[in-house]
């Protein structure tokens, strides 16, 4: 026979949630089965993990003393709840069934009848019992009319657990709508929430009592999902999590805001201090690693951190503070804490203008290139330029691309800005070979690592140079270590088939990254380009001097061309030449120029 408690624990959980006036309605029920019956005694028993009794008549209070529960857990009930079917026994004692016949004896019952409580989907929630102490035949006028007494009490439960299951489901949707599945922490609806709540209570005080907020971001966290993988990344995200609950204190709120994002709510702080301890305290927390399936992981966080300041403040604005005060402690290093300040809010305001006006400059086209010559040692002649990109603002004038490049980079803006830049210095260079002095010239053009990595580049080469007619040879692609320790496989194939349609690639700004070296062989190069900081000091520093000879040795040796960047002096191009490097520009030979002002520069055929 399949055990009671593994049929029926669902509607046990649900009687669980019985309030005192369903309790008095059963007692009720088993009232009226005393009366009509006139039985002695008249017991309801719930039958899963609630397995109360409730009941009535002059014999209950010596039921009550003993084990009223005993006819639930015994066979004689066991039959009505699987069965379904009223049982009635005219002598308990005199059971065939030794086990129910001593349970008869020791209880003092003699009559028993019991008809079973069903809920509405056909499954056992109680037995109703009818006893007399002494032997009884029970007619079927009797069964009838407590079957009808148990089928109502029956509707009462039901009607009861469907309330009580559509309250813990509306509970159950409150409960995810405001938290994180995956760290069950409040998530930014219950934040903001929460944040309102603190404004508003300091609107109403009059005691200068501040709260504070902590935004936190952990650092290098995209590396953790890219190397161990997401699973990991998630069991990372719940360790930190229930970190930063350790060190808040009482009253205090730590909340996942969506991806490795987390904000802290201090509801009472005295000063900037206070706000202080705590994010040192979190700094502390998050430093010791956290060992996930064989991976000892370490992580730390960046944190922004914005004081109530004033009553006036609104929610968002709050929040959006101690953002910013986490991105400069983000730009300043990492594993460290930043203060708000009305000057962040300012910048922020100014750069976000600048993507507004990025992204306007973008559709209506408003770049120029300019190009910078690339000469070679030598023979002390131009052979080719390097295309620069320029931004001519219609209220600002010309806008230097250190303030805008990054922007374009960080929003995305750098693919289309960065076609642009491809086709119209391929149809420039097109166009120069016509011109005197332009015969056989090559063009270099940056590619950025988001054009390089979420682009088609080689399509978008080929289609370039198929639709303006340069000679594939003409045009060198300029790519940056990052492009490579991102995404090496993905590089080396991209470079390969550009090698193939025979577009040179030179390595750009080398020295300055961390394993240049181990890539130099594996990839389809044709040159390095040696950082203007190593050139800077050749003509007075003897270390720099046979560094970049180092450099220039160790391409030579691989079969590779060296361009030095950013020669100023004549001492530095000679030093250059001595040292055997191939190609160089810089300021010496000219800034960058204007399209009209590079024609009449190769007109004029210098030679150094």
């Amino acid at each position: 026979m399949i055990p009671l408690h593994a049929r029926v624990v669902d509607a046990g959980r649900e009687a669980r949630a019985l309030d005192g006036t369903l309790a008095a309605s059963l007692e009720r029920s088993a009232r009226l089965a005393v009366a009509v019956l006139r039985a002695p005694a008249v017991l309801i028993s719930l039958l899963g993990d609630d397995r109360r009794c409730f009941g009535a008549g002059e014999l209950l209070p010596r039921w009550l003393a003993h084990d009223p529960g005993a006819l639930v857990r015994s066979g004689l009930c066991s039959r009505v709840a699987a069965l379904g079917v009223p049982l009635t026994i005219a002598d308990v004692r005199a059971d065939p069934h030794d086990d129910i016949a001593s349970l008869g004896t020791s209880l003092g019952v003699g009559g028993f009848m019991a008809v079973r409580l069903t809920g509405d989907r056909g499954e056992p929630l109680g037995i109703f019992c009818a006893i007399d102490e002494t032997a009884r035949e029970w007619t079927e006028e009797e069964v009838r009319l407590l079957t009808d007494i148990a089928e109502a009490a029956a509707s009462e439960l039901s009607l009861r657990r469907r309330l009580a299951e559509r309250e813990r489901v509306e509970r159950q949707l409150r409960h995810d709508s405001l938290h994180d599945p995956l760290t069950e922490l409040p998530n930014r609806a219950f934040f903001m929430e929460r944040l309102g709540q603190a404004v508003t209570r300091a609107r109403a005080r009059d005691d200068h009592q501040m709260f504070a907020i902590l935004f936190l971001d952990l650092d290098n966290f995209k590396v953790v999902n890219d190397s161990v993988g997401h699973h990991a990344g998630d069991e990372l995200l719940i360790a930190v999590a229930r970190r930063l609950e350790g060190c808040i204190r009482g009253g205090d709120m730590v909340s996942r805001l969506g991806g490795d994002e987390f904000a802290l709510l201090l509801e009472r702080v005295q000063d900037a201090r206070d706000a202080a301890r705590i994010a040192e305290r979190v700094q502390e927390a998050l430093a010791a690693p956290v060992k996930l399936g064989g991976y000892e992981l370490f992580t730390s966080v960046s944190i922004g951190v914005a004081l109530s300041s004033s009553a006036n403040e609104r929610p968002e604005y709050l929040l959006r503070s101690a953002d910013m005060a986490m991105y400069r402690a983000k730009n300043g290093g990492k594993a460290r804490f930043e203060m708000f300040d009305p000057a962040m809010h300012a910048a922020a305001l100014t750069r976000l203008q600048l993507e507004t006006d990025l992204r306007r400059a973008v559709e209506r086209e408003e770049f120029t290139l300019a190009y910078q010559p690339l000469v070679s040692l030598a023979t002390g002649r131009m052979v080719g330029m390097e295309a620069l990109v320029r931004w001519n603002h219609p209220d600002q004038g010309l806008v230097s691309p250190n303030d805008f490049i990054p922007v374009a980079e960080e929003t995305g803006l750098i693919v289309p800005l960065g076609r642009w830049v491809l086709w119209e210095a391929c149809r420039q260079l097109k166009q120069w070979h016509e011109l005197p002095g332009g015969e056989g010239l090559t063009v270099s053009v940056n590619l950025s690592p988001r054009q390089f990595t979420q682009t088609d580049v080689v399509g978008e080469v080929a289609r370039a140079l198929a639709a303006t007619g340069l000679d594939p040879r003409s045009l060198k692609l300029e790519i940056t270590e990052s492009v490579i320790i991102e995404r090496f496989e993905q590089a080396a194939q991209a470079l390969a088939e550009l090698k193939r349609l025979g577009v040179h690639v030179h390595m750009d700004d080398f020295g300055t990254g961390y394993s240049s070296l181990s890539y130099l062989h594996q990839l389809p190069l044709n040159a390095i380009k040696i950082d203007r900081t190593f050139i800077a000091s050749i003509d007075s520093d003897e270390r720099a001097l046979h560094l970049v000879g180092s450099i220039v040795v160790l391409v030579g040796n691989l079969g590779l061309e060296s361009v030095a960047e950013g020669v100023t002096s004549v001492e530095q191009m000679a030093a250059l030449r001595e040292l055997g490097c191939t190609h160089a520009q810089g300021y010496l030979f000219s800034p960058p120029l204007e399209p009209a002002g590079m024609e009449a520069f190769m007109a004029s055929a210098p030679r150094w």
